[in-house]
């Protein structure tokens, strides 16, 4: 028997290959001879880097932006050198999960600090970047990001 395991992650809680590391674990307890493949997915949101690291052959770049409340925050993205992929989440820049639930209102937030990833990841040499825009804080329609992308050099 051969078992696919191709869960997203569980918000709040674990990445997609840490539930499909689990969801292993347990199929291996009740059939033990069963053979699985995981193949962890994302839905663009937090966790789209978790997926993507391995199949694309690149590395966690660290760097601090504007959160989505307009205070400096770490956050990352992923960037391919020999691909010239950078792939960001808008989630790690302007998401939900970097604010208190009291903070969370639409017409206080921004999309700057995604847009100052994509502007990281172009200093870097990226020709292609994708951004998921899943776990958004953020009601601006994008203008945030664009304004930073206009300060860009």
């Amino acid at each position: 028997m051969k078992i696919i395991i191709a869960p997203n992650a569980f918000k709040d809680c674990l990445s997609s290959p840490e539930v499909a590391n689990a969801i292993e674990a347990g199929i291996k307890k009740v059939l033990p001879s069963a053979k699985t493949e995981k193949i962890p997915v994302a839905d663009g949101g937090d966790g789209l880097i978790d997926v993507l690291l391995e199949p694309l052959n690149g590395k966690i770049i660290n760097t601090f932006v504007t959160g989505p409340r307009y205070k400096k925050t770490n956050s990352e993205f992923f960037y391919s050198q020999n691909t010239h992929i950078a792939v960001i989440e808008m989630a790690k820049a302007s998401g939900l999960a970097l604010l208190k639930n009291s903070e969370r209102d639409v017409t206080q937030t921004t999309t700057f600090g995604t847009g100052e990833l994509i502007a990281e990841a172009l200093n870097l040499g990226a020709k292609h970047i994708y951004v998921g825009i899943g776990g958004s804080a953020t009601n601006d329609g994008g203008m945030g990001l664009a304004s930073a992308l206009g300060k860009h050099k």
